[in-house]
Parts: C-alpha cells; structure tokens; sequence
C-alpha cells in the first residue's frame, strides 16, 4: 500500500465518497487486504462510522467484512466509534447487517451493550439486545454485567430494561441465565444487591432494589472484604428494606461447604444413583438418545396394550349378573380358583399368566427406566419424568386387577419394587434438585 493510496482512501472515508473509494482499489487493488493484515488500525470502516457516512460504510462491509471486526490502537472497534459519535442510525444498520457486531469487545472489555448500559440509551439497548440476546452475558474485564454498569452510573431505567429482558427471555437455561446474572459478581465479588445498598436512598433505588428482591436474589453473597449487602448499606432507611426481605449480616451466616469439601465428601447411594445416570447419558450422542426414546416409547405402549388385553382375553359378564360376579370375586381371588365367572380376570391359568407377566412386565419397566434416563434434566424432564411414572402405576393396576391369583399379585408387587425402583429414584432427584433450588432462593431471601 503505497502513501498516496493511503492518503486518497482516508479522504474518501472522510468525504463518503464511494466514486473515489473505488478508484483507489483501481489503482491498488490489494488495498484493503493489506489494511486487514494490520493488527490494530484505524480503518476507512472506522472513519465512516465515526462521521456516520452509512452508505459508504455498508460499502466497505461488503467488500471487506473482517473490517467490522477490527480495533484501532485506541481499542474500539467502529461500531464502538459509532455508538460514542452517536451514530444510531450506523449503528441499526450494522446490526441489523451483523447482529453479532453487538458482542464485540474493545477496550475493557466493553461491549456495545456495556455502552448502551452506561449512559441510559434505552432504545439502543432494547435493539441490541433484541438483536443478539446472549449479549446480556458478556462481562467486562473488571468483571462487570451491563446491569453493574448501570446502577454504578445511576441509570436505572436502563437497568430496570436489562432485569425484564432477563425474565421475559427464552433463550436456553433462560431461567438459570437469568439467576446467574443477577447474582454475578465483579472483580471485588461485589453483586448488584451490594452496589445498590451503598446508593443514596432515593425512589429509584427503592423501586431497583425492590425489583430484585422480589424475583429473589442472593442476600447472603459476599464480596473480597467478606461483607453481605446489608453490611454495605449507606443508610438506615436502605438496612430497613433489607432486613424486611431476610437479609443478614456477615456474622450471622454460616459459610457453605467449599467445592473441595463436596468432592472430598462420602459417597451417598444417591450420588451412585445420580453419577450412574449422567454417565449414561453423557455416552450418548443426541442420535442414539432419540432412536433409544422412540424405541422404549413404542416397547411400553405395546406391553401395556397386552396387559389390557392378555393372551387369551379375559371373562366377561353381563350386567344381569353383577350382583353374582362381587359374591364369587373374592371367594375365588383370595383361594386362588378359576372360576367362569370371575369377570375382568385373565382366562390364563395362575402357572401361565406368571410366565407372561414376568416378561411383560420386565419390558415394560426397562422401557420406562430407558425413558426416564434418556429425558433431559430441569423442569420439563421432571413433566415429562411424572406422567411416565404415573403410567406405570397405571400398568401395575390394570396387572393387578386382571390377574387370576393371589400368587400372581405378589410377583407383580416384588417385580414393581425390583425394576421401578430405578425410575423412582431418578424422578426423586428430578424433584428434589428442583425443589432444593427453589428452597435455597427462599432461604437466601
């Protein structure tokens, strides 16, 4: 890239001037390319951006778009530029071009939500978040969310934006992001709660500091300096919302198990249980779960169909001789004797209506075990996980109520307790980590 090639094409970025730009590449076609291979540069994209010249910066994009991507010495990227020259309308364009241009990180770490965040541009916040939704992850170097930088810089309505996008999001694990963010802390691991007790008390602050106490944030977290929110709060009036909500002081906190502590800890039947199956499933791959799922589902439609209609079928009666049917059921069930008139009971003598039940029944619960290990975790594993057990119940009690023995109802009970033993079990630690976290986010409040 020669001087004047440089010269003219800066001129051209400062001028907008499309007619020109393209007679530099004209004269030096490897121009732009060259200008890539320069680790920090103020590019022509840059310098358009700055002066908000959006055709001619489209036009650069286009050709090069790599450009978008790149940091000056300074450390901003022109998207970065775009937003401190206030160049909204550069900056829906580039977005709505590349709408991963919102997470790009320049100096410390900032990001165009970051920007946004820090001097209240509420609209500019709504697009870019709405644009790429993971940016509400991204941290800074100082270990900051856009939601510290905005209450550090008094913008509470921006803040307020930022914690309703987070509960009316539905990205993936929305509600653990959600709880993650809120919690986060910063380089001195002080959360949001903590940067909002050391604020003068003022109806915005009230209004914050209510809204996060009411989707439940930690009020026990520490910072470096090993002090809660309520250790931190600037005034009485503050200590009082606080101490309302169920906040405590350092000294009244005992210290959670450390993450060394829980590893070094015994070893439970239910950790076995819990390890046994995420092994499981981290072996296979999202293919194989699926083919494995519709398998087991179509296993245990098939044996529950066959307990409602046995081998056989079962007797039947008319409504003429019910009175007759309830008198001889339980003389018949409780001595164990087959007789016609024992309505709703397998035709199948006691010796082979074992012989099916064992098998029946042992594909039926291995597919429901299949099933219940192969659903994913979180809620709607636990919806899925309790009706597939509330079938089973079912299967046992349509078992129960066709076989024609007393003997044949305590195989069904021994085999219900040997083979759900396993669905039971994981459909309890789907519940209890479910209701584990709800109540540790009671707890903290």
């Amino acid at each position: 890239m020669n001087t004047n090639s440089g010269d003219q094409l800066k001129a051209a970025a400062q001028t907008g001037d499309i007619d020109l730009l393209y007679t530099v590449i004209h004269h030096d076609p490897w121009i732009l390319e060259i200008i890539d291979s320069i680790p920090f540069v103020e590019t022509p994209l840059h310098i358009a951006a700055s002066l908000g010249h959006i055709r001619f910066a489209l036009e650069i994009m286009k050709l090069k778009p790599s450009l978008a991507l790149k940091l000056n010495p300074q450390g901003f990227s022109p998207v970065h530029l775009a937003m401190q020259n206030d160049q909204k309308r550069m900056l829906f364009r580039f977005v709505y071009m590349k709408n991963d241009l919102v997470r790009i990180e320049g100096r410390e770490g900032l990001t165009l939500v970051h920007f946004a965040s820090q001097i209240g541009e509420l609209e500019l916040l709504a697009e870019f978040l709405t644009a790429c939704p993971d940016s509400i992850k991204d941290v800074t170097v100082k270990g900051e969310t856009a939601l510290h930088i905005a209450v550090k810089n008094d913008q509470y309505e921006a803040f307020d934006l930022l914690v309703f996008f987070l509960r009316k999001n539905f990205m993936r694990n929305a509600r653990m992001i959600q709880d993650k963010i809120l919690n986060w802390k910063d380089e001195d691991d002080n959360t949001i709660l903590h940067i909002l007790a050391q604020r003068n008390f003022e109806p915005q602050v009230v209004k914050a500091l209510g809204l996060l106490l009411k989707i439940g944030i930690n009020l026990k977290a520490k910072n470096l300096e090993n002090k809660t929110a309520l250790d931190m709060a600037a005034n009485a009036d503050i200590r009082s919302i606080l101490l309302c909500a169920g906040a405590k002081s350092n000294s009244q906190i005992t210290d959670a198990p450390t993450l060394a502590h829980k590893l070094k800890s015994n070893i439970t039947i239910r950790d076995k249980m819990a390890t046994f199956i995420r092994r499981v499933r981290k072996n296979i791959s999202e293919e194989e779960r699926n083919s494995w799922l519709i398998a087991a589902t179509l296993v245990a439609t098939a044996m529950y169909q066959s307990a409602l209609s046995p081998p056989g079928g079962i007797y039947q009666v008319s409504a003429s001789d019910d009175n007759h049917v309830n008198n001889t059921m339980t003389s018949s069930w409780w001595n164990s004797t087959n007789i016609s008139t024992n309505a709703g009971h397998s035709i199948l003598s006691g010796p082979e209506f074992s012989v099916f039940l064992i098998f029946n029944m042992s594909s039926f619960f291995l597919s429901v075990i299949a099933i219940i290990i192969m659903i994913p975790r979180g809620v709607i594993g636990s919806l899925v996980a309790a009706p597939v057990t509330s079938f089973a119940f079912s299967y046992i009690y349509s078992m129960f109520r066709i076989s024609p023995t007393l003997d044949n109802v305590l195989t069904i009970l021994i085999i219900f307790l040997l083979i759900l033993f396993t669905p039971c079990i994981e459909l309890f630690l789907r519940i209890y980590d479910d209701l584990k976290s709800v109540i540790v986010k009671k707890l903290n409040r």
